[in-house]
């Protein structure tokens, strides 16, 4: 299975740092997607927009955004769609690194079950849009979808079959790391439990 992982934004809450190279807990926050997917037998490929020889180092593949100046992350996903090759094909943020491999294949058991639309991890109505399986088969529309100037990814992804996955059990899991703020706070929960 393809992975895309999205580390392509300017890091304007990370004082303009690439956050997926921000260190947490002594590594790169990509590195521990890195390490969660690479059990699933996974082709990984990073979307990020700079310090692509240091991302490379870590995955399969990188690509950047066709569209230039930041566009978002739908504009990440299409990227890695291009070049992927699987039916369906996972996507997971750089910035949630409490994320474990039992909710991913929780992920993914839902996904074999539709295998035509999008599948998303929530909480009860509130999606977590960045963690889904994507069908291939849309890398057309979302094609389209950008080049009609739209950026919304939860917009995007309810003009499609859409099956989510709740986590109200775990949503400590999605903890997505923004600001050094945030990030030195879970360090230090951590270092603590």
């Amino acid at each position: 299975m393809d992975v895309i992982i999205l580390a392509g934004g300017e890091g304007r809450r990370m004082e303009g740092r690439d956050k997926g190279l921000v260190a947490f807990k002594s590594q790169p926050m990509v590195a521990f997607t890195v390490e969660l997917v690479r059990p699933i037998e996974a082709n990984i490929i990073i979307s990020c927009n700079r310090n692509l020889p240091e991302y490379a180092g870590l995955a399969d593949q990188v690509v950047e955004d066709a569209l230039e100046g930041f566009q978002g992350p739908l504009a990440g996903i299409l990227a890695g769609l291009k070049v992927c090759q699987s039916a369906q094909v996972l996507v997971l943020p750089c910035d949630t690194p409490l994320l474990e491999l039992s909710l991913i294949k929780r992920l993914l058991t839902s996904a074999k079950e539709n295998p035509q639309g999008i599948t998303v991890l929530s909480e009860g109505d509130k999606l977590h849009p960045l963690h889904a399986v994507v069908p291939l088969s849309l890398v057309g529309d979302l094609e389209k979808w950008l080049e009609g100037g739209q950026r919304a990814v939860q917009r995007w992804m309810r003009n499609h079959s859409m099956r989510l996955v709740d986590i109200g059990d775990a949503p400590e899991q999605l903890s997505n790391l923004n600001t050094f703020h945030e990030l030195k706070a879970l360090e230090k929960l951590k270092a603590e439990s």
